[in-house]
């Protein structure tokens, strides 16, 4: 009997295990991929906004554009 209570402890403690490691290993990435990609999107946005504000701001890409 006491053997199995020692394997009931080990399988929780892996169970313990595998979920801290599915935490780090798969949520992280995946949360701080979505972070980048949202940053991405979020910068390219920004860029053709900046593009249209180009003339008023007077921050032209090229140089021989007015």
């Amino acid at each position: 009997m006491h053997h199995l209570h020692a394997h009931l402890a080990l399988s929780q403690g892996w169970t313990d295990s595998i979920g801290l490691l599915f935490t780090f290993a798969v949520l992280m990435p995946a949360i701080a991929t979505v972070c980048i990609v949202v940053a991405m999107v979020s910068g390219r946005g920004d860029k053709t906004q900046d593009s249209k504000n180009v003339g008023r701001w007077g921050r032209a890409s090229s140089p021989d554009s007015e």
